[in-house]
């Protein structure tokens, strides 16, 4: 598994591409989630934007649960940006997922910032979100949350830092 690069594709509901990131590499893949690490990944917005990421990182994709995280690694620590989204799928190299609009922003001192309730509430409209797909988003934003406050994997520093070392290592 060691340098395999693997690119991410974020869609919206409606099946367009919403973000690609490049430049990023398996870490783990299990039943329950892939994990990857960048240094400074390259990514393309849907509107042709292209950024670099600033600081490295370890994502961690769930193929059975409705969010992913990237584990931003920071001068200060580590700090955590919480996507509600589908399950992902990993296959070929690539990881794909819905992404949902709600966001979380955690600090290295695990202090919470909820993000996009405004696009959220306007992409169910314009995107047609069911009432059984918002009520699955708004359970699994509860559900995340509390396993942030538990600090419940990927949301412990202690098992960021084993996947980041496990990524360094392969990248020598």
């Amino acid at each position: 598994m060691s340098n395999q690069e693997t690119v991410i594709v974020a869609f919206k509901h409606n099946g367009l591409v919403h973000r690609t990131w490049y430049q990023t590499y398996l870490i783990e893949d299990n039943n329950e989630y892939v994990a990857i690490g960048s240094s400074h990944s390259f990514v393309i917005e849907s509107d042709g934007r292209r950024w670099s990421a600033i600081e490295p990182a370890v994502s961690i994709f769930f193929k059975k649960k409705w969010f992913n995280v990237v584990c931003m690694i920071k001068p200060n620590g580590i700090c955590y940006y919480v996507n509600i989204a589908s399950p992902s799928i990993f296959e070929n190299n690539v990881i794909k997922y819905i992404d949902y609009d709600l966001d979380f922003k955690v600090d290295n001192e695990y202090d919470i910032r909820v993000l996009d309730e405004l696009e959220y509430k306007r992409h169910k409209r314009e995107l047609n979100y069911s009432d059984d797909l918002d009520k699955v988003i708004t359970y699994n934003f509860k559900v995340v949350k509390e396993m942030i406050i538990e600090k419940q994997f990927p949301f412990n520093h202690e098992a960021v830092e084993e996947l980041y070392i496990k990524y360094l290592n392969w990248e020598d």
